[in-house]
């Protein structure tokens, strides 16, 4: 269902009319959302209990609504125009929440069902929005617009599990003892540590490699291939076919990292801009023992990088330590001369 369609059926309900076309369009919302033939948690029934699930939570919003107007009813005739119509954004944006928190709360109910003993996390995105996904592997995602991602709030067993519906970027941790498994409709990307781009569009599922390599296989192709950087391969979901492009254009690798801070690269940049960064991309808090430590100049690319192997690369260079205790990081040595003299190194790593 496209925004204005759902705005005229949010109107509807704000007069008090659900008619037949409505239901449909509910109907053809739920179709595109759920890409049935791609995904497959959306049955009929499903469905129809979370449609009724969202209609039911619609009409008791506007039970309280009413019940608040009726005691109010003789003056808010005598309101302005732009009041009525501030309320109406109002009522959208109501009814707009109660459809997505319903639609959230649904799907984590379904994968905590299909996958007991995991507890299930679902993140979801707008159109336009890029989301920042920390896994608690230390990976990133970032999830782009109108895309989900369902993915366990800890990774248990050999394999560390996620599923994907839409686009996503991600920046895999290694670990060669857990492999990462993606599944995105009939495809199912299998990794060690890398970063890669998955956009599934009507039938086609592709997949940008942007460092490192992974392994593509499908419902009809078990055996499957193995694509490298720099390399793409396309799902044809109608013929079922997996076929491999061996050159990745400028133009799409870059587009892959739009909107995103996957790019950690730095040309003499301060350590203080750098702590900034790596604060902002990773969610964590660096402490300092030195303000001084700020002054020192790298030039390095952390690009695709976790976060331990981030703060290894900077302490082999600069002679620092580091700790991490959950989101706070200490760091420890000595700092450099503000001024650029003699006690200000400037560390280049590779």
């Amino acid at each position: 269902m496209k925004e204005l369609e759902f705005k005229r059926l949010i109107e509807k309900y704000q007069q008090g009319l659900l008619s037949g076309r409505e239901k449909r369009l509910l109907d053809e919302w739920f179709a595109a959302m759920g890409h049935d033939k791609v995904h497959p948690i959306w049955s009929a029934e499903d469905k129809l209990t979370l449609k009724t699930k969202i209609l039911q939570q619609i009409e008791e919003e506007k039970i309280k609504t009413e019940a608040g107007e009726e005691s109010s009813s003789i003056s808010s005739r005598r309101l302005p125009v732009f009041w009525r119509r501030s309320h109406f954004q109002a009522t959208y944006r109501i009814a707009a929440s109660l459809f997505l928190l319903a639609t959230v709360s649904y799907f984590v109910w379904q994968f905590r069902r299909t996958e007991p003993g995991a507890v299930q996390v679902l993140q979801a995105t707008a159109v336009g929005n890029v989301n920042k996904v920390l896994l608690s592997d230390g990976s990133l995602v970032w999830l782009k617009g109108n895309s989900m991602l369902t993915y366990p709030k800890e990774f248990i067993g050999k394999e560390r599990h996620v599923t994907l519906l839409g686009e996503a970027l991600f920046e895999v941790t290694k670990d060669p003892s857990h492999p990462f498994v993606i599944q995105c409709g009939e495809l199912t990307t299998t990794v060690l540590g890398t970063s890669f781009n998955i956009k599934s569009h009507e039938k086609n599922i592709e997949v940008v490699v942007l460092t490192g390599k992974v392994s593509l296989t499908s419902v009809s192709d078990k055996q499957g291939i193995v694509v490298l950087p720099n390399e793409k391969a396309v799902y044809n979901g109608l013929n079922k076919q997996l076929v491999k492009v061996e050159t990745v254009k400028k133009e799409e690798k870059i587009a892959t990292v739009a909107s995103t801070e996957y790019r950690m690269d730095f040309d003499d940049t301060r350590m203080g801009e750098i702590i900034r960064r790596i604060e902002g991309k990773f969610n964590v808090k660096v402490m300092i023992s030195d303000p001084k430590l700020g002054n020192c100049m790298i030039t390095a690319d952390f690009t695709d990088q976790s976060l331990d192997k981030t703060f290894d690369m900077i302490s082999q260079a600069l002679g620092f330590e580091y700790e991490i205790d959950g989101n706070q990081i200490s760091l420890r040595g000595t700092g450099c001369d503000s001024e650029g003299g003699p006690e200000q190194p400037k560390a280049l790593i590779q």
